[in-house]
């Protein structure tokens, strides 16, 4: 049964999700765009309608699951008439050794008895979201609506993907049809959508149409992009999306990874870098000439930390050009060039030096010819600013090499390196104290007593104990004695040891473990960047 709005923004206000003043302004603006409610609040708030049924089972004393939290058992499900639970939207399963009936309505007392007539087992009631009891239903009755709309439904996937701040989507291809996950920071998470395969293949081709793909071509990788704007959302910017299709083992899968929309117009200060490295940062960049590398796996940032390095720079005063793939924030003042068949990342660095460049950015360095390119106009006079592929800082000297660059041109021209990770933010929400244990004082290196936090999970942070991301810094700088060991071939463990003999390198460990004492991430997160 469904839950009225009225009770579900009650709960919502009595959570924190949204202020009581706020719901009386969105009533009237939901009527002046022809939205409703729910939907306006969940977008203005940045959370999925799931949090309001989370935050209403709080405020009823009831537990809430998620996909994750049990396993579907057919024989709990098989007994009953599957209009009747598709009508009334309930579930039951097993968690531990107790029989839950998932709902999305507090009230619905009659599934309780329902189910214990036909299990024959006292069940307790627990909410969950009806989206997921729905999809979870569809696939084990094999119950697909011939009414679904592509248009329709890649939308309302845009729009939760809005609500959630999703960075990447994942539309995977099964046997019987597709599975979408969407990332949120940095972790997959089912979006449960029941979904067949005559609208896989209608989601696959809105896709590659959006992306100016080929739809007829479904044996070959594509890549492509858009910029989407959700259909009644006048009042929202577009979303710019970067597209990848490949074929697989049942059909296309397609990921797009949403370009920009919390880091635009951030600057280097504002990314969480700690003030004794954002200063040597901010001088490196403002360097009349040489190398700056950002090093880090994919989905660590490193793009937000060049494009808040570039916002350092006073783009009026000097010329800054950029080669990127793709291009993910447009700043105003600078010449950005986008990577294509026709112009590669060593191709258009060439044609910069004819530009008089002072500054030029590299989106990545991938081969020997852009890494000798960079490096040659580093020593002709300007500052190159780049990204890598590496685990740490010091790694990045040794990966040039294996590229093909001479090492007596990274020796001169390198001023310094900088490797990150995204670690989750605890939610402040929820934000818990706890005393640390004898093995966490040792691996922080601390002496009790000692309080550290952890996120408790709320319906703010859909119960994860996270909200948002930090930045987590490594930094290397140069000096004569490391661009010594580098002409003379030296190993990533001796390059790291005389850095830190020298004051010189600041690990991604040391920062973690700070902002961990300053109860901004959990311990469980910072914990593997300690072998980092």
């Amino acid at each position: 049964m469904a839950v009225s709005e009225t009770v579900l923004i009650s709960a919502a206000v009595l959570a924190g999700l949204v202020s009581s003043e706020k719901v009386a302004a969105y009533k009237t603006q939901a009527r002046q765009q022809n939205l409703s409610v729910l939907e306006l609040i969940c977008r203005e708030g940045r959370f999925p309608v799931s949090a309001m049924y989370r935050a209403l089972a709080s405020s009823r004393q009831l537990a809430f699951y998620n996909r994750d939290d049990f396993v579907v058992d057919a024989k709990l499900i098989t007994p009953f008439n599957s209009q009747i639970m598709l009508r009334r939207l309930f579930l039951p399963v097993e968690i531990g050794s107790q029989l839950v009936v998932l709902s999305s309505d507090p009230e619905d007392n009659m599934v309780l008895d329902t189910v214990q007539r036909s299990l024959n087992k006292k069940p307790v009631l627990a909410l969950a979201d009806p989206l997921m009891i729905e999809a979870i239903l569809r696939q084990h009755f094999a119950i697909y609506s011939n009414n679904f709309n592509a248009i329709g439904i890649f939308d309302d996937i845009m729009k939760e993907a809005y609500y959630r701040q999703a960075t990447d989507l994942h539309f995977e291809a099964l046997e019987e049809g597709m599975q979408l996950r969407v990332r949120v920071d940095g972790r997959l998470q089912l979006y449960d959508r029941p979904i067949d395969k005559d609208l896989a293949n209608a989601l696959m081709s809105r896709i590659k149409v959006l992306s100016g793909m080929d739809i007829a071509e479904q044996n070959t990788a594509q890549d492509g992009g858009f910029a989407y704007r959700i259909l009644s959302w006048n009042d929202i910017s577009e979303i710019e999306m970067r597209v990848a299709v490949i074929p697989t083992r049942f059909g296309e899968r397609a990921t797009l990874r949403i370009l920009g929309q919390s880091t635009a117009d951030m600057r280097l200060s504002q990314l969480g870098m700690p003030q004794h490295l954002l200063e040597p940062m901010q001088a490196a960049i403002k360097k009349p000439y040489g190398i700056v590398l950002v090093t880090g796996p994919t989905g660590s940032g490193k793009s937000t930390t060049l494009y808040g390095s570039l916002r350092e720079l006073d783009a009026q005063k000097i010329n800054i050009m950029t080669v990127e793939d793709p291009i993910e924030q447009v700043i105003e003042g600078i010449s950005q060039i986008q990577v294509s068949d026709k112009l590669s990342f060593s191709s258009a660095l060439r044609s910069f030096l004819r530009h008089d460049p002072d500054v030029m950015l590299v989106g990545e360095i991938r081969d020997k010819e852009t890494a000798e390119t960079a490096v040659r106009a580093a020593m002709t006079g300007h500052m190159v600013m780049s990204t890598l592929h590496t685990n740490n800082a010091v790694s990045a000297i040794n990966r040039l090499i294996d590229i093909g660059c001479a090492s007596y041109l990274i020796a001169s021209t390198l001023v310094g390196v900088v490797a990150q990770r995204l670690l989750r933010r605890i939610c402040k929400h929820c934000q818990q104290p706890y005393q640390a244990s004898e093995q966490q004082l040792s691996l922080l290196a601390v002496k009790a007593p000692l309080t550290l936090y952890r996120g408790e999970g709320c319906s703010l942070c859909s119960g994860s104990g996270y909200s948002g991301r930090v930045g987590i810094y490594e930094t290397l700088w140069m000096n004569k004695s490391l661009e010594q060991l580098i002409h003379e071939g030296a190993s990533d463990e001796q390059l790291k040891q005389q850095a830190l003999d020298d004051d010189l390198l600041h690990t991604l460990w040391q920062d973690a473990r700070d902002k961990v004492l300053a109860g901004v991430i959990d311990l469980q997160e910072a914990e593997l960047l300690y072998y980092a």
